[in-house]
């Protein structure tokens, strides 16, 4: 049962992550940590378990598309905070409106209390991860 439950989330998670078509999902991983606070690529890429130089590659290419911008950190001029534009911001609401309506897509084929069934579940599931 829990195992069915664990690879069932991963799958719907990965599905889901895979269809954001305007923007690669180690992009898009980024922007959405850069949503609440800036950060520096360090910071970044421990929190993604990633080398410090795959991240720098990644900022640098979220910076190229104008999507992030480095400044110096005022408290230490050795680090660079990484911190969304309003490009950015936009990429993020776009992909979480193509991976909404891949979902959408997706749950076309259920029949009304299917759709009870999975909102239900989509309810415990946050309760026993916030919990």
């Amino acid at each position: 049962m829990h195992h069915d439950v664990r690879l069932a989330a991963q799958r719907l998670s990965r599905h889901v992550k895979d269809h954001t078509p305007s923007l690669a999902r180690h992009l898009f991983v980024v922007l959405v940590h850069l949503e609440n606070r800036s950060a520096t690529a360090a910071e970044l890429a421990a929190a993604e378990r990633l080398s410090a130089p795959t991240m720098s590659k990644t900022v640098c290419e979220l910076e190229e598309r104008g999507l992030v911008r480095r400044e110096l950190n005022p408290a230490d001029a050795r680090q660079k905070i990484v911190s969304l534009t309003s490009a950015g911001r936009q990429a993020i609401v776009r992909g979480r409106r193509e991976r909404d309506a891949y979902m959408a897509e997706r749950l076309k084929t259920c029949t009304p209390d299917e759709l009870s069934l999975l909102r239900e579940a989509a309810a415990l599931l946050t309760q026993v991860v916030e919990a």
